[in-house]
Protein backbone atom coordinates (compact mmCIF):
# COMPACT_ATOMS: atom_id res chain seq x y z
CA UNK A 1 0.00 0.00 0.00
CA UNK A 2 2.34 2.74 -0.62
CA UNK A 3 3.61 1.88 2.53
CA UNK A 4 1.40 -0.83 1.30
CA UNK A 5 -0.45 0.71 -1.60
CA UNK A 6 -2.85 -2.16 -1.92
CA UNK A 7 -5.56 -3.59 0.11
CA UNK A 8 -8.10 -1.05 -0.31
CA UNK A 9 -8.18 0.39 -3.76
CA UNK A 10 -10.42 0.79 -6.78
CA UNK A 11 -12.86 -2.01 -6.24
CA UNK A 12 -16.07 -0.05 -6.64
CA UNK A 13 -16.13 -0.15 -10.41
CA UNK A 14 -16.61 -3.26 -12.30
CA UNK A 15 -17.89 -6.35 -10.53
CA UNK A 16 -21.41 -7.10 -11.72
CA UNK A 17 -23.75 -9.29 -9.71
CA UNK A 18 -23.63 -12.92 -10.72
CA UNK A 19 -26.19 -15.71 -10.65
CA UNK A 20 -26.20 -18.09 -7.74
CA UNK A 21 -24.58 -21.39 -8.61
CA UNK A 22 -24.72 -24.64 -6.73
CA UNK A 23 -21.32 -25.88 -5.65
CA UNK A 24 -20.44 -29.54 -5.59
CA UNK A 25 -17.57 -30.68 -3.34
CA UNK A 26 -14.17 -30.87 -4.97
CA UNK A 27 -13.31 -34.41 -5.95
CA UNK A 28 -10.03 -35.91 -4.85
CA UNK A 29 -7.44 -35.50 -7.62
CA UNK A 30 -3.77 -36.29 -7.78
CA UNK A 31 -1.54 -33.22 -7.76
CA UNK A 32 -0.63 -32.38 -11.36
CA UNK A 33 -0.28 -28.59 -11.30
CA UNK A 34 1.80 -26.33 -9.05
CA UNK A 35 -0.06 -24.54 -6.27
CA UNK A 36 -1.06 -21.12 -7.66
CA UNK A 37 -2.09 -18.34 -5.27
CA UNK A 38 -3.57 -14.94 -6.03
CA UNK A 39 -2.90 -12.05 -3.68
CA UNK A 40 -1.51 -8.51 -3.70
CA UNK A 41 1.49 -6.75 -5.24
CA UNK A 42 3.85 -4.47 -3.33
CA UNK A 43 4.66 -4.58 0.34
CA UNK A 44 1.42 -6.28 1.30
CA UNK A 45 2.13 -9.11 -1.11
CA UNK A 46 5.64 -9.45 0.30
CA UNK A 47 4.19 -9.62 3.82
CA UNK A 48 1.80 -12.39 2.73
CA UNK A 49 4.65 -14.31 1.11
CA UNK A 50 6.95 -14.04 4.14
CA UNK A 51 4.22 -14.93 6.61
CA UNK A 52 2.31 -17.64 4.79
CA UNK A 53 4.17 -19.06 1.79
CA UNK A 54 7.76 -18.98 3.06
CA UNK A 55 6.64 -20.80 6.21
CA UNK A 56 4.71 -23.47 4.26
CA UNK A 57 6.71 -26.75 4.18
CA UNK A 58 5.27 -27.73 0.77
CA UNK A 59 6.01 -24.42 -0.97
CA UNK A 60 8.34 -25.86 -3.60
CA UNK A 61 7.13 -24.86 -7.07
CA UNK A 62 4.28 -22.68 -5.75
CA UNK A 63 3.41 -19.68 -7.90
CA UNK A 64 2.00 -16.30 -6.83
CA UNK A 65 -0.06 -14.13 -9.17
CA UNK A 66 -0.09 -10.54 -7.94
CA UNK A 67 -3.08 -8.29 -8.62
CA UNK A 68 -5.76 -6.30 -6.86
CA UNK A 69 -9.10 -7.84 -5.96
CA UNK A 70 -11.21 -6.61 -8.84
CA UNK A 71 -8.68 -7.68 -11.46
CA UNK A 72 -8.24 -11.05 -9.75
CA UNK A 73 -11.97 -11.73 -9.65
CA UNK A 74 -12.43 -10.58 -13.25
CA UNK A 75 -9.68 -12.97 -14.35
CA UNK A 76 -11.29 -15.81 -12.41
CA UNK A 77 -14.53 -15.19 -14.27
CA UNK A 78 -12.72 -15.10 -17.62
CA UNK A 79 -11.01 -18.40 -16.77
CA UNK A 80 -14.16 -20.07 -15.48
CA UNK A 81 -13.80 -23.09 -17.79
CA UNK A 82 -10.05 -23.41 -17.28
CA UNK A 83 -9.15 -21.93 -13.88
CA UNK A 84 -5.53 -21.03 -13.19
CA UNK A 85 -5.73 -20.11 -9.49
CA UNK A 86 -6.21 -22.52 -6.60
CA UNK A 87 -6.31 -20.01 -3.73
CA UNK A 88 -7.32 -16.34 -3.70
CA UNK A 89 -7.20 -13.64 -1.04
CA UNK A 90 -9.82 -10.88 -1.06
CA UNK A 91 -10.96 -7.91 0.98
CA UNK A 92 -14.55 -7.83 2.11
CA UNK A 93 -16.24 -5.70 -0.55
CA UNK A 94 -16.36 -8.43 -3.22
CA UNK A 95 -17.14 -11.39 -0.97
CA UNK A 96 -20.93 -11.48 -1.60
CA UNK A 97 -20.30 -11.65 -5.36
CA UNK A 98 -17.49 -14.20 -5.03
CA UNK A 99 -19.61 -16.48 -2.83
CA UNK A 100 -22.40 -16.48 -5.44
CA UNK A 101 -20.13 -16.83 -8.46
CA UNK A 102 -19.84 -20.62 -8.64
CA UNK A 103 -16.05 -20.18 -8.74
CA UNK A 104 -15.16 -21.08 -5.14
CA UNK A 105 -15.82 -24.04 -2.87
CA UNK A 106 -16.88 -24.07 0.74
CA UNK A 107 -13.93 -24.94 2.94
CA UNK A 108 -14.14 -28.45 4.38
CA UNK A 109 -13.17 -28.80 8.04
CA UNK A 110 -11.86 -32.31 7.35
CA UNK A 111 -9.30 -30.82 4.95
CA UNK A 112 -8.82 -27.55 6.83
CA UNK A 113 -8.97 -28.59 10.51
CA UNK A 114 -7.57 -25.25 11.70
CA UNK A 115 -11.00 -23.80 10.97
CA UNK A 116 -11.83 -25.09 14.44
CA UNK A 117 -9.29 -22.65 15.92
CA UNK A 118 -10.85 -19.50 14.46
CA UNK A 119 -11.58 -16.85 17.08
CA UNK A 120 -15.37 -17.09 17.66
CA UNK A 121 -15.55 -13.28 17.54
CA UNK A 122 -14.47 -13.25 13.89
CA UNK A 123 -17.48 -13.00 11.60
CA UNK A 124 -17.88 -15.19 8.50
CA UNK A 125 -19.99 -12.95 6.25
CA UNK A 126 -20.24 -15.53 3.43
CA UNK A 127 -19.93 -18.65 5.56
CA UNK A 128 -17.08 -20.92 4.50
CA UNK A 129 -16.92 -19.71 0.90
CA UNK A 130 -14.22 -17.31 2.18
CA UNK A 131 -12.69 -17.22 5.65
CA UNK A 132 -10.72 -14.31 7.16
CA UNK A 133 -7.01 -14.91 7.66
CA UNK A 134 -6.46 -11.54 9.36
CA UNK A 135 -8.13 -8.23 10.12
CA UNK A 136 -7.19 -4.69 11.01
CA UNK A 137 -8.99 -1.48 11.92
CA UNK A 138 -10.25 1.34 9.73
CA UNK A 139 -9.67 4.37 11.94
CA UNK A 140 -7.82 7.69 11.76
CA UNK A 141 -4.15 8.48 11.13
CA UNK A 142 -2.96 11.85 12.39
CA UNK A 143 0.22 13.90 12.87
CA UNK A 144 0.59 14.43 16.61
CA UNK A 145 3.11 17.26 16.08
CA UNK A 146 0.57 19.28 14.07
CA UNK A 147 -2.57 18.52 16.07
CA UNK A 148 -2.74 20.44 19.33
CA UNK A 149 -5.44 18.26 20.84
CA UNK A 150 -5.24 14.51 20.13
CA UNK A 151 -7.83 13.05 17.78
CA UNK A 152 -10.10 10.61 19.58
CA UNK A 153 -13.11 10.14 17.30
CA UNK A 154 -14.77 10.56 13.92
CA UNK A 155 -16.33 13.87 14.95
CA UNK A 156 -12.84 15.36 15.32
CA UNK A 157 -12.42 15.33 11.54
CA UNK A 158 -14.78 18.33 11.48
CA UNK A 159 -13.04 20.31 14.24
CA UNK A 160 -12.42 23.98 13.46
CA UNK A 161 -8.76 23.79 14.54
CA UNK A 162 -8.15 21.13 11.87
CA UNK A 163 -9.93 23.05 9.10
CA UNK A 164 -8.01 22.86 5.84
CA UNK A 165 -5.81 19.99 7.00
CA UNK A 166 -8.11 16.96 6.88
CA UNK A 167 -8.69 14.61 3.95
CA UNK A 168 -10.40 11.27 3.33
CA UNK A 169 -10.55 8.66 0.55
CA UNK A 170 -12.79 9.36 -2.43
CA UNK A 171 -15.47 6.97 -3.64
CA UNK A 172 -13.05 5.23 -6.03
CA UNK A 173 -11.34 3.76 -2.96
CA UNK A 174 -13.67 1.26 -1.35
CA UNK A 175 -12.78 1.97 2.28
CA UNK A 176 -14.52 5.29 1.71
CA UNK A 177 -17.67 3.36 2.64
CA UNK A 178 -16.41 2.88 6.20
CA UNK A 179 -15.84 6.62 6.48
CA UNK A 180 -19.24 7.38 5.00
CA UNK A 181 -20.97 5.10 7.51
CA UNK A 182 -18.94 6.61 10.37
CA UNK A 183 -19.71 10.23 9.48
CA UNK A 184 -23.40 9.45 8.87
CA UNK A 185 -23.61 7.74 12.27
CA UNK A 186 -22.65 11.00 14.02
CA UNK A 187 -26.19 12.16 13.23
CA UNK A 188 -27.98 8.85 13.52
CA UNK A 189 -27.43 7.70 9.93
CA UNK A 190 -25.54 4.84 8.33
CA UNK A 191 -24.57 3.44 4.95
CA UNK A 192 -28.28 2.72 4.49
CA UNK A 193 -29.16 6.31 5.38
CA UNK A 194 -26.04 8.24 4.35
CA UNK A 195 -27.27 11.83 3.83
CA UNK A 196 -25.52 13.32 6.87
CA UNK A 197 -22.30 11.45 6.06
CA UNK A 198 -22.31 12.69 2.47
CA UNK A 199 -22.68 16.30 3.64
CA UNK A 200 -19.90 15.84 6.21
CA UNK A 201 -17.55 14.45 3.56
CA UNK A 202 -18.41 17.34 1.23
CA UNK A 203 -17.32 19.62 4.05
CA UNK A 204 -14.05 17.68 4.45
CA UNK A 205 -13.42 17.84 0.70
CA UNK A 206 -14.02 21.56 0.30
CA UNK A 207 -12.23 22.71 3.46
CA UNK A 208 -8.91 21.06 2.64
CA UNK A 209 -6.83 19.90 -0.33
CA UNK A 210 -9.56 17.49 -1.42
CA UNK A 211 -10.07 13.75 -1.23
CA UNK A 212 -7.46 11.19 -2.20
CA UNK A 213 -7.89 8.37 -4.72
CA UNK A 214 -4.59 6.59 -4.07
CA UNK A 215 -2.72 5.92 -0.86
CA UNK A 216 0.43 7.44 -2.33
CA UNK A 217 -1.38 10.80 -2.39
CA UNK A 218 -2.45 10.46 1.25
CA UNK A 219 1.07 9.51 2.33
CA UNK A 220 2.57 12.40 0.37
CA UNK A 221 0.19 14.88 1.99
CA UNK A 222 0.93 13.49 5.46
CA UNK A 223 4.67 13.75 4.86
CA UNK A 224 4.48 17.32 3.52
CA UNK A 225 2.18 18.47 6.31
CA UNK A 226 -0.53 19.47 3.85
CA UNK A 227 -2.90 17.26 5.79
CA UNK A 228 -2.74 16.43 9.47
CA UNK A 229 -5.39 13.73 9.60
CA UNK A 230 -7.17 11.20 7.39
CA UNK A 231 -9.13 7.97 7.83
CA UNK A 232 -6.72 5.09 7.23
CA UNK A 233 -6.00 1.39 7.79
CA UNK A 234 -4.22 0.43 11.02
CA UNK A 235 -1.73 -1.94 9.39
CA UNK A 236 -0.50 0.78 7.02
CA UNK A 237 -0.16 3.29 9.84
CA UNK A 238 1.85 0.90 12.02
CA UNK A 239 4.19 0.35 9.07
CA UNK A 240 4.43 4.07 8.24
CA UNK A 241 5.27 4.95 11.84
CA UNK A 242 8.67 3.34 11.18
CA UNK A 243 9.37 5.91 8.43
CA UNK A 244 11.59 8.76 9.78
CA UNK A 245 9.52 11.23 7.74
CA UNK A 246 6.39 10.15 9.63
CA UNK A 247 7.83 9.81 13.13
CA UNK A 248 4.96 11.83 14.64
CA UNK A 249 2.23 9.74 13.03
CA UNK A 250 -0.34 8.21 15.40
CA UNK A 251 -3.32 5.93 14.93
CA UNK A 252 -6.67 6.50 16.57
CA UNK A 253 -9.30 3.83 17.13
CA UNK A 254 -12.26 6.24 17.19
CA UNK A 255 -14.25 6.39 20.41
CA UNK A 256 -17.46 5.92 18.40
CA UNK A 257 -15.98 2.71 16.99
CA UNK A 258 -13.45 1.63 14.39
CA UNK A 259 -14.32 -0.77 11.56
CA UNK A 260 -13.13 -4.33 11.09
CA UNK A 261 -11.22 -4.62 7.82
CA UNK A 262 -10.59 -8.32 7.12
CA UNK A 263 -8.75 -10.12 4.34
CA UNK A 264 -10.19 -13.52 3.52
CA UNK A 265 -8.99 -16.64 1.73
CA UNK A 266 -11.08 -18.60 -0.77
CA UNK A 267 -10.53 -22.06 -2.28
CA UNK A 268 -11.02 -21.81 -6.06
CA UNK A 269 -12.92 -24.65 -7.74
CA UNK A 270 -9.87 -26.05 -9.50
CA UNK A 271 -8.92 -29.68 -8.80
CA UNK A 272 -5.59 -29.64 -10.67
CA UNK A 273 -3.43 -29.39 -7.51
CA UNK A 274 -5.31 -32.04 -5.55
CA UNK A 275 -5.75 -31.19 -1.87
CA UNK A 276 -2.60 -29.06 -1.69
CA UNK A 277 -4.63 -25.79 -1.77
CA UNK A 278 -6.61 -26.95 1.26
CA UNK A 279 -3.38 -27.90 3.02
CA UNK A 280 -2.01 -24.42 2.31
CA UNK A 281 -5.15 -22.70 3.61
CA UNK A 282 -4.93 -24.85 6.73
CA UNK A 283 -1.33 -23.67 7.15
CA UNK A 284 -2.41 -20.03 6.73
CA UNK A 285 -4.84 -20.49 9.62
CA UNK A 286 -2.34 -22.31 11.85
CA UNK A 287 -0.61 -20.78 14.85
CA UNK A 288 2.89 -20.54 13.31
CA UNK A 289 1.81 -18.66 10.19
CA UNK A 290 -0.70 -16.54 12.09
CA UNK A 291 1.94 -15.39 14.56
CA UNK A 292 4.36 -14.68 11.71
CA UNK A 293 1.65 -12.58 10.08
CA UNK A 294 1.02 -10.61 13.28
CA UNK A 295 4.72 -9.68 13.45
CA UNK A 296 5.20 -9.01 9.74
CA UNK A 297 1.82 -7.80 8.53
CA UNK A 298 0.93 -5.48 11.44
CA UNK A 299 -2.61 -6.90 11.68
CA UNK A 300 -4.45 -9.20 14.05
CA UNK A 301 -4.37 -13.00 13.67
CA UNK A 302 -7.67 -14.88 13.49
CA UNK A 303 -6.41 -18.06 15.18
CA UNK A 304 -7.59 -17.84 18.79
CA UNK A 305 -4.35 -19.47 20.01
CA UNK A 306 -1.97 -17.10 18.19
CA UNK A 307 -0.13 -14.43 20.17
CA UNK A 308 -0.85 -10.83 19.18
CA UNK A 309 1.99 -8.24 19.18
CA UNK A 310 1.33 -5.44 21.67
CA UNK A 311 1.32 -2.68 19.04
CA UNK A 312 -1.19 -4.63 16.94
CA UNK A 313 -3.44 -5.29 19.94
CA UNK A 314 -3.47 -1.55 20.72
CA UNK A 315 -4.47 -0.59 17.16
CA UNK A 316 -6.83 -3.50 16.44
CA UNK A 317 -9.48 -4.30 19.04
CA UNK A 318 -10.98 -7.78 18.93
CA UNK A 319 -13.54 -8.28 16.18
CA UNK A 320 -16.51 -8.11 18.55
CA UNK A 321 -15.49 -4.57 19.53
CA UNK A 322 -15.31 -3.28 15.95
CA UNK A 323 -18.07 -2.15 13.63
CA UNK A 324 -18.96 -4.17 10.53
CA UNK A 325 -20.51 -3.07 7.24
CA UNK A 326 -23.17 -5.02 5.37
CA UNK A 327 -21.38 -5.60 2.07
CA UNK A 328 -24.33 -7.52 0.65
CA UNK A 329 -26.37 -4.33 0.95
CA UNK A 330 -23.56 -2.38 -0.67
CA UNK A 331 -23.33 -4.87 -3.57
CA UNK A 332 -27.05 -4.37 -4.20
CA UNK A 333 -26.97 -0.59 -3.88
CA UNK A 334 -23.48 0.24 -5.17
CA UNK A 335 -24.55 2.25 -8.20
CA UNK A 336 -27.05 4.33 -6.21
CA UNK A 337 -24.54 5.02 -3.42
CA UNK A 338 -21.82 6.07 -5.86
CA UNK A 339 -24.29 8.31 -7.69
CA UNK A 340 -25.30 9.97 -4.40
CA UNK A 341 -21.65 10.46 -3.48
CA UNK A 342 -20.84 12.17 -6.77
CA UNK A 343 -23.90 14.42 -6.51
CA UNK A 344 -23.27 15.51 -2.93
CA UNK A 345 -19.64 15.01 -1.90
CA UNK A 346 -18.05 15.87 -5.25
CA UNK A 347 -20.44 18.66 -6.23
Amino acid sequence: MSTHDTTRRRLLAGAAALPVAGLAPLAAFAETAPLTIGWYPGLLGSYFKRSFLDTFPQNKGAKVVESFDNARFTQMQANRNSPSLHVGVFTDVLLPLIARSGLVAQLDEKLVPNLRELDPAVKLPVGRYAVPVTYGTWGIAYNAAKVGKPITGWADLLRDDLKGHVSAPNVTYNSSMYTLDAMASLKGGSLRNPAAGLEALHQVRTRGPGLWDQESIAVGWLKSGEIWATPYFSGNVLAMMKDPDLADLKFCVPSEGGYALPMSVARVLNPSAGNLPDTFINHMLGVEAQEAWGRIGNARPVNAKARVPAEVAAAVPTADKLRHLDWSFFAEQRSAIVEQWNKVVNR
